[in-house]
Formats: structure tokens, C-alpha cells, sequence
């Protein structure tokens, strides 16, 4: 497994040092998890984090196109 070295402000190394710890792993696993998008841990798909927005916009059934003749040269 090759390293990498990641600057991280306090407050983030403090978050991610007190999760590793309450997870009782290290603070590269937990990491690891992150990046990878472990499922079991708290992190959700895009899908589930929106899906309560579903039909929540209101307006226009008109879609959203790039209407070219408005930009025609003349």
C-alpha cells in the first residue's frame, strides 16, 4: 500500500480523530472509508441523500434547452 500526505485544517483532524475513536479504528482507516465509500458507516448514496427532493421544484414542464434561434447570427 503506497502513502499519501494530506494537510488538514485543526478542526477537521480534531472531527476525524474523534470519529476514528468512537469507531475504535484509525484515523487512515476511517480515511480509507471515506474515500472509498464504504457503505455501513454513515455514508449514503447521492441517490439517498436527495431523494426527499423529488418532485419538490416547482415550475415550468417546459425542459430546459439551449433555444439556438435566439442565438442566431443575423
Amino acid at each position: 500500500m503506497k502513502g499519501i500526505t494530506v494537510k488538514l485544517p485543526d478542526t477537521t483532524l480534531r472531527r476525524l480523530r474523534q470519529e476514528a475513536r468512537a469507531a475504535g479504528l484509525s484515523v487512515a482507516a476511517v480515511i480509507r472509508e471515506k474515500l472509498e465509500g464504504a457503505p455501513g458507516r454513515g455514508s449514503r448514496s447521492v441517490y439517498e441523500i436527495t431523494s426527499d427532493l423529488a418532485g419538490s421544484v416547482a415550475g415550468d414542464r417546459k425542459p430546459a434547452t439551449n433555444d439556438r434561434h435566439r442565438f442566431a447570427r443575423s
